[in-house]
């Protein structure tokens, strides 16, 4: 039987140049909970909760490596989906590994660049259904892929994960769905000619405005002011102290 995670965001992964600012960053500003475990390749993994509800993870980047948040994408055969995402053009850039009694996953960037990951827990709870409630205030709600090539991007993804999709109520908006339930969107590329193509995870909030306020005070900066989607709610774009880029959502 497939796992329900299977083709579904299932975990977010800060990779930040400075994990000790983001950690007093994030939990600053959203009140997560941090738990720190071992790595062997030294430094701490932690993992950021609130209300017992696990939210993300964070570990330092490799040198060289950028901050920012990385998606995963569950996988019913982590090695299977590598292959497929090599064959549609994607570049593997960490093979598939097994963290033993948690995990198996891998990392890659899409045909454009734009960097993600795949996953499949094999610990306890690991086929758990996702939750499908309300959005929980701190929890991510939403993912965005911003991309140069939106038709390319659609035969990609589709043809890794088997998503589907619809353009809704605009022409420059597409949004992906799976198993029933809309899960991410795409849109054009977002930010200057330096900025590559990303994915821009959105965390659910109660008041974006004083999110972001917040935000500039822990030494965050709005890249993106706080506006309003009609129908859809209100949102901004945030980068964190060590570069990385999220974005507060409340819903309408």
């Amino acid at each position: 039987m497939t796992n329900p995670n299977t083709g579904r965001f299932i975990w977010h992964e800060l990779v930040t140049t400075d994990p000790v600012a983001a950690t007093r960053f994030y939990t600053g500003l959203f009140g997560w909970g941090v738990q720190e475990m071992p790595m062997p390749s030294g430094g701490p993994y932690r993992t950021f909760s609130i209300a017992e509800v696990m939210v993300g993870g964070a570990m330092a980047a490799p040198p060289g490596v950028p901050s920012g948040w990385l998606v995963y994408v569950g996988a019913e055969d982590v090695d299977a989906s590598a292959k497929r995402i090599a064959d549609l053009g994607g570049t593997i850039t960490v093979p598939p590994t097994t963290v033993p009694d948690m995990l198996r996953f891998a990392c890659a960037f899409d045909p454009l660049g734009a960097a993600f990951g795949i996953l499949k827990g094999i610990g306890p709870g690991s086929e758990q259904p996702p939750y499908e409630g309300p959005a929980r205030p701190g929890t991510f709600t939403w993912d965005e892929l911003h991309t140069r090539d939106i038709e390319g991007a659609k035969k990609f993804y589709n043809g890794v994960f088997g998503w589907t999709g619809h353009g809704g109520d605009t022409d420059f908006y597409w949004h992906w769905s799976h198993g029933g339930k809309e899960i991410a969107g795409l849109t054009s590329h977002m930010g200057g000619p330096d900025v590559p193509p990303h994915w821009l995870a959105y965390i659910a909030v109660s008041d974006v405005d004083a999110v972001s306020k917040k935000a500039e005070a822990l030494g965050g900066k709005v890249v993106v002011p706080a506006m309003e989607i009609p129908r859809v709610g209100r949102f901004a774009v945030v980068q964190d102290p060590t570069g990385a880029m999220f974005s507060p959502f409340r819903a309408a």
